[in-house]
């Protein structure tokens, strides 16, 4: 049986027509590279503020029930938050030399409003939740606070270790210091000494730059033995003390805070 000249014409061209179609088929979508999770070392490098309003890094130690580790951390987060806003602190450092012996005292003290905190905790806002073997991190801001100081630090990024631990920056307007501590067994307690010591810096800078640190000395002679006793105090009522960032290297020994704040 012949098959008409023109079926054939009509077979060819539907050949062909398919053969030069594009291929409409959707191109196949890459896969999506993994999302990291945030890390307290990444995390804690930058806390500087943002939109003009106060960060603040809320830690709570690795509890048996973890869902409580949020509440502590978001608690730390308010206490921070009423230090920021007002805080009387007072330093002591006494050293006593006598009998060829040597004894110190090395004491601060910092008074802030405990009870407003307490309601603070109700307004702190997490702008990001994490956590890890050690603990609950709470990265949050809190309404109903003094607006955040202009901060412009362009080396709180990248590898190693940043600049400020050795050179701190200058900010107009307010004492910035550098605070260290060795790591202790729990990270927060790490974090809140090392903001500690920045605060004793803090304390001597605002005396002398206001008045002259108290510097006393006294001289007992009890038969052949000669005791001298030296004290150097510090206090004044601090409002912004806000920590802009933190570091610790990769061994962990120690713990550094950048901050700043302002005598009343």
């Amino acid at each position: 049986m012949k098959v008409p000249r023109t079926i054939w014409g009509l077979l060819a061209l539907g050949v062909l027509s398919c053969a030069s179609s594009p291929d409409r088929s959707p191109a196949p979508t890459p896969p999506e590279e993994p999302v990291q999770p945030p890390t307290l070392d990444v995390v804690m490098r930058d806390l500087t503020p943002r939109a003009g309003r106060p960060l603040f890094l809320g830690v709570s130690p690795r509890l048996h029930n973890r869902e409580d580790e949020v509440n502590l951390a978001l608690l730390h987060a308010a206490e921070q938050a009423s230090r920021y806003t007002r805080m009387f602190a007072r330093y002591r450092f006494v050293t006593q030399r006598g009998g060829g012996a040597v004894g110190y005292l090395d004491d601060i003290q910092a008074d802030w409003d405990a009870a407003f905190a307490d309601e603070l905790v109700q307004r702190v806002e997490a702008l990001e939740t994490f956590r890890d073997e050690q603990g609950t991190y709470v990265v949050a801001t809190v309404d109903g606070i003094p607006p955040a100081p202009v901060v412009e630090i362009d080396t709180l990024h990248g590898p190693g270790e940043p600049e400020w631990v050795s050179r701190p920056p200058v900010i107009p307007g307010f004492i910035v210091t550098v605070g260290a501590t060795r790591r202790s067994r729990r990270i927060r307690d790490s974090l809140d000494t090392a903001d500690q010591d920045a605060l004793k810096e803090i304390l001597l800078q605002a005396q002398s730059t206001v008045r002259m640190i108290e510097d006393r000395r006294d001289i007992d002679r009890v038969g052949t033995l000669e005791t001298t006793t030296a004290a150097q105090e510090a206090e004044a009522v601090l409002r912004q003390f806000l920590v802009l960032a933190r570091y610790a290297p990769p061994d962990g020994g120690y713990y550094y805070s950048l901050v700043v704040a302002r005598e009343e």
